[in-house]
């Protein structure tokens, strides 16, 4: 990373490799814990339910390729062209710079029915914009570092998967990632929070919700492709096998992860499950909030 500022790669070719690897396993972890709803839903994501809006930084669109989940991927102008529809999840990227007519657009696109996931920089220039007097940028960048997170919200289908973590689950911090500050205190939920973020930075949510109309908006700090983990607790340097053994895996994906998960421990695979598990879960529930009733 470059002090002080995002860098625009996902990582550096061997690191990459890793976490195709360590998505890949994420991906079976994921399909066991799911119920035959979910996994029929997921199964049947057509590619318009959801679309990712290209930004300067972050790779949400890794993350969704590596899942194999379809998408729509479009600039800051195709986007303006674009005709969204109330049963869409759209993922803003962290970007440096959106048209402020996107952020308004956006807002109208959640006021109908839609679901809104946005990163980092977001914050500044599309929810401050489209989303006025509910959170905002504190003003204090954050350096490149790790900090450990506490789960605030275990209703949140959306964060299920930091539920029954054996081991503290800690966020990476990008430089120059903006801490959120919540002017709405009725409006806005804290979903997590970490305490060392807030004494060094002023404000400690990581990731909050708020509605907008009938839609919905999630954001978080920092980015969510190449989540990467420090090895703060000792189990996280273990191997991948042993995360997967401690969220409950079948037989089958058991051996897969004896069989392929030489090469990634414990915290790379935990990384790679917990944001597969946030963005397939917040597809997931904006498919069943639109699902057609019997």
């Amino acid at each position: 990373m470059i002090q002080n500022q995002m860098n625009d790669q996902p990582n550096n070719k061997a690191g990459d490799e890793k976490m195709k690897k360590a998505y890949k396993l994420a991906k079976s972890l994921l399909k066991d814990r799911l119920d035959n709803e979910e996994k029929e839903l997921l199964e049947n994501i057509d590619q318009s339910d959801v679309v990712v809006v290209s930004g300067t930084y972050d790779h949400i669109h890794l993350v969704l390729t590596h899942l194999n989940l379809p998408f729509i991927e479009v600039n800051h102008s195709q986007f303006l062209e674009l005709n969204l529809k109330g049963d869409q999840t759209v993922f803003v990227n962290c970007a440096a710079d959106f048209p402020p007519e996107g952020a308004r657009k956006l807002a109208t696109f959640v006021a109908k029915g839609g679901q809104l996931i946005t990163t980092d920089w977001a914050l500044k220039n599309v929810l401050e914009v489209g989303f006025p007097n509910t959170v905002a940028y504190n003003g204090k960048p954050t350096g490149d570092e790790v900090v450990r997170i506490e789960l605030l919200d275990r209703e949140d289908p959306v964060i299920a998967g930091f539920l029954d973590e054996e081991t503290e689950p800690v966020w990476w911090l990008e430089g120059s990632s903006y801490p959120i500050k919540i002017l709405d205190k009725e409006k806005v939920k804290v979903l997590m929070k970490s305490k060392e973020l807030g004494e060094k930075y002023g404000d400690d949510p990581v990731i909050v919700r708020f509605n907008h109309g009938d839609g919905v908006v999630y954001h978080m700090l920092s980015h969510f492709y190449l989540q990467r983990t420090e090895t703060r607790e000792a189990k996280q340097t273990g191997t991948a096998s042993t995360y997967a053994m401690s969220k409950g895996a079948t037989s089958e994906t058991m051996a897969q992860y004896n069989n392929e998960g030489e090469g990634v421990n414990y915290g790379e695979v935990q990384s790679a499950s917990t944001s597969a598990e946030f963005v397939s879960r917040a597809i997931l529930k904006q498919k069943k909030k639109w699902k057609p009733k019997k």
